[in-house]
Parts: C-alpha cells; sequence; structure tokens
C-alpha cells in the first residue's frame, strides 16, 4: 500500500507508469496506473546503457574483446593520447572525451559518429576522471559492430534481446522514426515485461530461464566499482543521483563492506529505474515517461525505488 500510494503520487500530471518488484522469480507486488501496461512500450533512456554493457560483455565472454584492451585496437584512427583509451573507460565514463554532437542524429550512421570521436580532444587523461556522458557507449556501440561484423541493433537483438525474450525491446528508433546511427547510451525502448526479464537474467548471475547468456563474472564486473579513486562529486549526473559510484553502464546505489554492490541501478533521465538488490535476491522497476528533466524525474522515480526495494527487504 505504501508503494502503490508513493507511486499514485509520482504519477500525479503524468500518463500512466507501473511498479514491479520481484523476488527471485516470484512476483511480490506489480500494478500498473492509468492504462499501461506490461507490454507498453517506454524509452528508457540511460537504462540503455545496462543493456549496451551487457551486450559487450557477451564479447567479453567469448574473449573477442578486453575490457583493457586500447580502443586502437579496434579503431585505428584513434590515434595518440585517444589510443590508449580503453573500452572499460568507454563503458565507466572515465575516457576524458567531450560529448559528441552527432549522437542520435538520423542523418548519420554509428560508424560516422563514432569515427568523429577521434577527432575530439581530450578534456582529461583516459582513467583519471568521470564524466558521465553518452560519448563512450557510442564508440562502445561501433566497437560492436566492429567485431561482429553487425550493426549494432542486430548485435543486441542476437546477443541478448532474443535469448532473454524481450521482443519489444530495441535501439534502433528515435523520436518514431527508424535510424542508422542509435544511441547506445540512451535510445532504447523497451517495456517492463521486457526489462523484467533483462533484470531476471542479471540477477541469476547471467542465465535467462535454462540459457546462459553472460559469465557470473561479467555480471559481476557490470556491478563492480569502475571509478574506485576518482572523485565524482562534481559531476551533474551525480549530482542529481547522489550516487558517487559506478559500475559498467550502471549506478551502484547501495554498497556494503569492501565496497561489495548491493543494489544496482540503470536510472534513466526519463524516470525508467531498474534496480537490483543482490543481497535479497530482489529486482525491480518504477516505470514511467516523465519528460520534465532528469533533475525532476529521476529524483522522483529513485524515492520510489528505494521505498519499494526497502519493502521488499523488510521482514513480513
Amino acid at each position: 500500500a505504501a508503494v502503490d500510494s508513493a507511486m499514485r503520487a509520482r504519477l500525479r500530471h503524468q500518463h500512466g507508469g507501473a511498479v514491479l518488484i520481484v523476488h527471485d522469480r516470484t512476483t511480490l507486488h506489480r500494478r500498473t496506473f492509468e492504462g499501461l501496461r506490461g507490454t507498453t512500450q517506454l524509452p528508457v533512456a540511460s537504462a540503455s546503457k545496462w543493456l549496451t554493457a551487457a551486450t559487450l560483455m557477451t564479447l567479453v565472454d567469448q574473449g573477442r574483446v578486453g575490457l583493457d584492451d586500447p580502443v586502437a585496437r579496434y579503431l585505428p584512427s584513434f590515434r595518440g593520447e585517444k589510443a590508449t583509451i580503453t573500452v572499460r573507460s568507454l563503458l565507466s565514463h572515465t575516457s576524458g572525451l567531450p560529448d559528441l554532437d552527432c549522437q542520435a542524429d538520423p542523418a548519420t550512421t554509428l560508424a560516422a559518429c563514432a569515427m568523429s570521436a577521434a577527432e575530439l580532444t581530450p578534456g582529461a587523461a583516459p582513467g583519471r576522471a568521470f564524466r558521465y556522458s553518452g560519448v563512450g557507449y557510442e564508440i562502445a556501440g561501433r566497437i560492436v559492430e566492429v567485431v561482429t561484423g553487425e550493426p549494432f541493433e542486430r548485435a543486441f537483438h542476437d546477443r541478448i534481446a532474443q535469448p532473454v525474450g524481450m521482443k519489444r525491446t530495441h535501439f534502433d528508433e528515435i523520436d518514431g522514426q527508424s535510424t542508422e546511427n542509435p544511441d547506445p547510451a540512451a535510445s532504447a525502448i523497451s517495456t517492463l515485461d521486457d526489462y523484467a526479464r533483462f533484470l531476471d537474467m542479471v540477477l541469476h548471475l547471467g542465465v535467462s530461464g535454462s540459457r546462459r547468456v553472460l559469465s557470473p563474472d561479467a555480471v559481476l564486473e557490470i556491478e563492480r566499482d569502475q571509478v574506485q579513486g576518482l572523485d565524482t562529486r562534481s559531476d551533474a549526473a551525480v549530482k542529481i543521483t547522489r550516487i558517487p559510484t559506478y559500475g559498467l553502464g550502471v549506478w551502484r546505489d547501495v554498497t556494503g563492506p569492501m565496497d561489495t554492490s548491493i543494489i544496482v541501478s540503470g536510472n534513466g533521465a526519463r524516470g525508467f529505474y531498474p534496480w537490483i538488490d543482490r543481497a535479497h535476491d530482489n529486482f525491480g522497476i518504477v516505470a514511467v515517461d516523465d519528460e520534465r528533466g532528469s533533475d525532476v524525474a529521476v529524483p522522483a522515480s529513485q524515492r520510489v525505488a528505494k521505498l519499494a526495494w526497502t519493502t521488499a527487504a523488510t521482514p513480513s
């Protein structure tokens, strides 16, 4: 009741939403509001990053990509200091590169946009500063294309969406327009049911049903602190989330002794807030499409998510 009440308040002046809480494979609570269904497609914004990191980690599992490989191994146009940027730094926002203007631009392609990053002037040495942005994911998406020989959307479908059963999730449509320049950091459209299937796979350390999608090591590497030793407090996104540590495509909302991840999330700028509580084998989603800006939408969903995971972890 408390979660539902908080969700109703969260949805004031919004166009529907949903909240889901699952323990292991048992649904503890599921409620949709104002006509939204489990199959309703929503923009998940930065919750896309979790999907992209998982896609790339399938290549790490196969030994075709190394997280500490230099970008230049796959994209030779990255030269000089930029040649030392690692795949890991792309996914942890520590590449040192500034934003790209061409992200999600339907007039170009992912390949062309990512290649333009090779001409950028770094604002910091690779691995020395955290700056939350989409540039690293644009380049990582292109690496997926180069290694697999497939468009990013096809690689995501074959490696994550299809084996997990995400039938209504895709990256290659922006504002209703099909594009060859999907934004691996932010353009995914998904549903409550689809993203729940992804979280179920992650909670079970890479297993979806009877099928292994990722190795346990890959899942836990995504959740590990990738910015240890860096002062993240001045970053604009950290000021919004108030979460100082980051993994590969996920925020580390709650950590435990020895900096182990307890709760991680893939919160997006429009309020879509998926989370996993590894300490209690729970996961959940606050699903909304809030266009008021990340500084409003993220904290509003975060408050409901925190109530949901606290409630789920409290013995009855």
